[in-house]
């Protein structure tokens, strides 16, 4: 169960970076989208790559170096925008990714893994703080795919059950942490109202609309609802 519960939390964890890249490429446009966050979760992901190999756990190690893959890919669509500066940004990747990995690999020399984990978890905890600065400044966050943030969300969820159920103290707190900076991306991104009407209106199909429609009408727009732009 335990392998389980860890295969389907990288598939969500894993696939709410694809669209995000699928956007990027396609619209040439990343307006929302965190670099500070995306370098952050470059540097968390080469730091739990060291260390799931470290305490061998190969569902860990998997996820993160598909993980580490997938930003890369995504670092590169980001930087073929218009917005971004092509060296100064490729320098902080490479920077962000470099760090890391040095400090992953003198930490485990000098201390240990739990160690390595807790450095970790700090990492971890505070990845998701420039998107979630980003949208409780209300700025437009037409470049982030509503696919991804949901996915996303999903997939911090179920990382916290995974750490609670494996007994891993350090992925379940980054987890939870995660899962609630997630939780107001999400809110902004996709508010409640605003999205329940666009399905209402068939934005997912017949079905779907037909599931909503009398669950929106229960709840009419306000005047500060953002526009869902997707």
């Amino acid at each position: 169960m335990l392998v389980m519960l860890g295969a389907v939390a990288s598939f969500f964890s894993l696939s709410s970076t694809v669209p995000q890249v699928h956007r990027a490429f396609r619209s040439r446009s990343a307006e929302g989208v965190s670099w500070g966050s995306l370098l952050l979760n470059l540097s968390a992901v080469v730091l739990w790559c060291v260390y799931s190999a470290t305490v061998v756990d190969h569902v860990q190690l998997f996820n993160n170096t598909v993980s580490f893959g997938l930003l890369l890919v995504l670092a590169v669509a980001l930087l073929r925008t218009g917005g971004r500066r092509w060296g100064p940004d490729a320098v902080a990747a490479l920077l962000a990714v470099l760090v890391a990995g040095v400090v992953a690999v003198a930490v485990v020399e000098v201390f240990n893994a739990f160690v390595l984990a807790m450095v970790g978890t700090v990492i971890s905890s505070v990845r998701m703080w420039p998107q979630t600065r980003l949208a409780l400044c209300r700025a437009p966050l037409w470049g982030l795919d509503p696919w991804a943030t949901a996915l996303g969300w999903v997939g911090w969820l179920l990382w916290a059950l995974y750490g609670a159920r494996a007994g891993d103290d350090a992925v379940a707190l980054c987890s939870l942490t995660g899962l609630v900076m997630q939780s107001v991306v999400l809110a902004f991104r996709l508010p409640p109202r605003r999205t329940l009407r666009s399905i209402a209106g068939g934005r997912l199909g017949p079905f779907a609309a037909r599931v909503a429609s009398p669950v929106s009408d229960r709840f009419a727009l306000r005047a500060d609802d953002f526009e869902l732009v997707a």
